[in-house]
């Protein structure tokens, strides 16, 4: 596990990492702290998925920890950053964010062995999701296959749409984007160009096809009904691994 620390105080760096190898160790975790003092520092080395976990100071000399935030979730939208700052006044911009949590300092043995224990709950049920990773704006960008809404052509480029309603382009061929999702159940090809998420239609008709959160794209008319039996035969397939799962729970 990597954690990553940012913060200019390196008495709350070294108190914090003190707390964190002493959770790894009465759970034999693997842990890797990595120590970053501004938030430039950690953006100039910043790559995606290769921390579980990113404490981020708030108050920081030069850009300030929500600068940070708002430029590592726009490149990593899974990543989980968690707030450390001396007053609740940025708490309504920092949740705005949808970050993991939000610390007061100092934080508590306490505090932080829960937010390490939510994390792991979390993280090793995510361990295993399949992530689509691309280049945009030449930078990396990763984002899970259950966070994709869809991926159409635009132009010469790609675009992928993410459930939160960002929108990416990228150089990726079509026919690449196609072969790294089609294996994938979830994904279906409405026609060349478009690719969707079933888990996010809401309506197939008229030639459209009808998305959350108010995207909707044409579909081959053609293949409309076959279009149509796949997503419903789908939907079917979910309902009876979620009725399945829960039933597993009892």
């Amino acid at each position: 596990m990597n954690i990553a620390i940012v913060d200019d105080e390196q008495s709350e760096i070294d108190r914090l990492t003190e707390v964190l190898n002493e959770y790894a160790r009465l759970n034999k975790l693997d842990l890797s702290v990595f120590v970053f003092h501004s938030a430039k520092e950690v953006l100039e080395n910043y790559r995606p998925y290769a921390y579980t976990l990113i404490f981020l100071d708030i108050y920081m000399p030069g850009e300030t920890g929500i600068e940070a935030a708002r430029t590592i979730l726009e490149l990593d939208r899974g990543a989980m950053i968690i707030f450390l700052t001396t007053s609740d006044a940025h708490m309504p911009e920092a949740f705005s964010l949808h970050v993991y949590d939000y610390i007061n300092k100092p934080a508590g043995r306490e505090r932080l062995f829960k937010v390490m224990d939510d994390a792991l709950m979390r993280t090793t049920k995510a361990g295993s999701e399949a992530v689509f990773t691309f280049m945009s704006n030449r930078h990396t960008i990763a984002v899970r296959f259950s966070e994709i809404l869809l991926v159409r052509t635009s132009g010469r480029n790609l675009e992928i749409v993410d459930t939160d309603g960002e929108s990416y382009e990228t150089r990726l061929s079509f026919f690449e984007a196609e072969k790294k999702l089609g294996a994938d159940p979830r994904f279906l090809t409405l026609m060349k160009g478009i690719i969707v998420n079933m888990n996010y239609i809401t309506d197939i008709r008229d030639g459209l096809c009808y998305m959350t959160g108010g995207e909707c794209v044409a579909v081959n008319v053609k293949n409309s009904k076959s279009l149509i039996a796949t997503w419903q035969n789908y939907r079917i397939g979910s309902i009876r691994a979620e009725r399945r799962e829960r039933r597993q729970q009892i």
